[in-house]
């Protein structure tokens, strides 16, 4: 059966409404049943398998350094470090630090399941993240990220904050936001979902307790990533070694200039995003 999550890119018309224009909150519209919740956070917790940079800690933008919240494990009959130490971590989150979890699509098999099926419908690269904040706390300055970002609240309630002002947005992510220029504030309880176009400046606060938040980032293929995926399915010519060096480039050139002009513009999207989505942990 479909997941809400996914029936919601149709139901709104998020491609067509929403995409890259405005953001959008949807109320209700996908319930967080059975993805992730602060128990099973704990048990990673203290299961002593998580590592950085699966997962960091980070208050008012600032993370603290790597060593102050892990440790290293024998491993194998080897010391490996940056592993998650619970009792150091937890003191983090007491004195106000988020922890956020990066790609549980690699670990996390019913995350993973959803970012599957929102690819069929998404032409783009796809990472999952959840954010685990205290009590009003912020785990980051206002910010813009590059790429699209569509939110699912879990548990608890944040306040997020969105400037859409023409001149707040910009497709480069970055933290030169003017806190003071337009906005809008509301409040996510558990089974909203907000989609936030391409470079929208936003900050989110925990409030009235522990907020759990689940967020998808979009990110569609750049010029460079198209000229990638036109190179890739460009088939090397035959060319006769025996020729001059500048014959077998004028060859080689022209043979590109045919492909260019032969290119089928799904097929350089669907490559694109394929090796897009093959690409390992940034």
């Amino acid at each position: 059966m479909e997941h809400p999550l996914v029936r919601l890119i149709d139901d709104v018309d998020l491609l067509g409404t929403y995409w890259n224009k405005k953001f959008g909150l949807f109320p209700k519209a996908a319930p967080p049943d059975g993805l992730i919740d602060e128990h099973a956070i704990q048990a990673q917790l203290d299961a002593g398998l998580l590592r950085w940079p699966y997962f960091t800690l980070m208050r008012e933008g600032n993370q603290p350094a790597i060593g102050d919240f892990t440790r290293s494990r024998n491993v194998l009959g080897q010391r490996v470090g940056s592993f998650a130490d619970p009792e150091r971590v937890r003191s983090h989150l007491a004195a106000g630090a988020t922890m956020k979890f990066s790609q549980l699509e690699d670990w996390h098999l019913p995350i993973r399941t959803l970012m599957r099926a929102l690819e069929t419908r998404i032409a783009a690269e796809l990472k999952a993240y959840v954010f685990y904040t205290p009590c009003d706390n912020t785990g980051m300055l206002p910010h813009r990220d590059g790429s699209h970002v569509l939110a699912l609240q879990l548990a608890g309630a944040k306040e997020w904050t969105i400037y859409d002002a023409a001149d707040q947005i910009d497709a480069r992510p970055g933290l030169n936001v003017d806190a003071d220029s337009r906005s809008h504030t509301f409040v996510m309880e558990p089974g909203d979902v907000l989609y936030l176009p391409h470079g929208f400046p936003h900050v989110a606060t925990a409030r009235g307790g522990t907020s759990l938040h689940l967020t998808f980032t979009i990110t569609e293929p750049t010029p460079r990533d198209l000229a990638g995926a036109l190179m890739a399915t460009f088939e090397q010519p035959g060319v006769d070694p025996a020729l001059p060096l500048e014959d077998r480039a004028a060859a080689v050139a022209k043979a590109l200039l045919n492909h260019l002009d032969s290119a089928d513009p799904d097929v350089l999207v669907g490559t694109a995003v394929e090796r897009m989505r093959n690409r390992t942990i940034r």
